[in-house]
């Protein structure tokens, strides 16, 4: 079944928006101009500013897993495990993530305020630590390797917001392959 084109606009612009200005800054009535969508089609589609924002995240982690499957090399060993995880992630953080984790924004802006997204965002990154850890035992690699994974992961994420791509990318790769040196 085809997604309702206006439905899209408004997911689209909003998380666009969302991204680029924060949550809390953004409302309803700058997502409507700039999607150019009306007030009842907005209302048809979502009942709440809120339940846009966690349609976004869940179609966000969406895409992101299926970047990481798409990418990821389990079949040559935990080296080429870890270099494929590393690019995937950096694939993901050069077109869609730039300007830093929504999923951790969401986190902090809506942590008391709206559990339910605060919760969306927690689950993302379990999940992520989860995946990882599943590849690990696929893998035989030690599990405490996951945790190392993520932090990296997260380190990039938030070193593109100041470093140059390229010199976050070769210092994730170096830190990755000590890692691994020292678990021999």
């Amino acid at each position: 079944m085809k997604k309702s084109q206006k439905k899209e606009n408004i997911i689209n612009t909003a998380e666009t928006l969302f991204y680029q200005h924060g949550f809390h800054a953004i409302g309803v009535k700058n997502i409507l101009e700039q999607a150019g969508v009306a007030t009842m089609t907005m209302y048809y589609h979502f009942k709440s500013k809120e339940d846009v924002i966690k349609e976004i995240l869940i179609q966000r982690e969406k895409q992101y897993f299926q970047l990481l499957e798409a990418k990821i090399d389990r079949e040559n060993g935990i080296n080429q495990y870890v270099e494929s995880l590393i690019n995937a992630h950096l694939e993901w953080i050069e077109t869609e993530g730039f300007n830093g984790c929504l999923f951790l924004r969401a986190k902090q802006e809506y942590e008391g305020i709206n559990e339910e997204i605060a919760s969306i965002s927690r689950d993302h990154k379990k999940r992520l630590l989860n995946k990882i850890e599943n590849d690990l035992k696929f893998l035989k690699a030690p599990n405490s390797l996951s945790v190392q994974l993520s932090i990296i992961l997260e380190g990039i994420t938030s070193m593109v917001q100041i470093l140059e791509l390229d010199k976050v990318k070769k210092t994730a790769l170096d830190l990755a392959k000590s890692i691994l040196d020292s678990e021999k």
